[in-house]
């Protein structure tokens, strides 16, 4: 909050501040990424968008993309976790095959599961999920497994009001 009591987030792109609610937070890299001893993630490649790392003698691939939560009482608005699936080698391999071929939009949705931990009282890790691909320029999106009792897939099915979206803010930005 400001001085006069907006709401205000700092931008971890841009650094500037800005006033209202951020609708989007997320994870810079898968956290089996984060937690791997230096050694295995130089075997590894993190961008901004995949992630391959070697753990034990096994390759794993990670994807990132959003988990999109609609915002009930702001039609239209959507908030999103930024956050990682990990995939088999064979979906990983065709999803970079066609990353920036507009057709990576029709690719059949593929399992991962979440490689996260979101700021929820139980654990987010390890949520089945499928990953919808879209066109280039826009993340995929992450549609988690409806039958999963887990208040984040919940959030994911009916929606949050703004209210819980202000929680969220607080929560991670402090």
């Amino acid at each position: 909050m400001d001085g006069q009591g907006r709401a205000m987030w700092k931008c971890g792109i841009c650094a500037q501040e800005h006033d209202g609610l951020a609708t989007v937070f997320g994870a810079e890299a898968p956290d089996p990424w984060l937690q791997a001893p230096p050694a295995a993630r130089e075997g590894g490649e993190l961008n901004a968008d995949m992630c391959v790392l070697n753990i034990e003698g096994e390759w794993h691939y990670f994807l990132r993309g959003h988990i999109e939560i609609p915002v009930t009482d702001a039609p239209g608005d959507v908030f999103a976790w930024s956050a990682w699936v990990s995939l088999s080698e064979d979906n990983m391999q065709q999803i970079a095959h066609h990353w920036e071929n507009p057709a990576r939009a029709f690719l059949a949705p593929m399992f991962g599961w979440l490689c996260n931990e979101l700021p929820y009282e139980t654990s987010t890790m390890s949520i089945p999920a499928l990953v919808h691909n879209r066109e280039p320029g826009l993340v995929p999106a992450i549609q988690l497994d409806p039958s999963v009792d887990h208040p984040l897939v919940k959030e994911q099915r009916t929606g949050i009001a703004l209210h819980r979206l202000a929680e969220i803010n607080q929560v991670v930005l402090g």
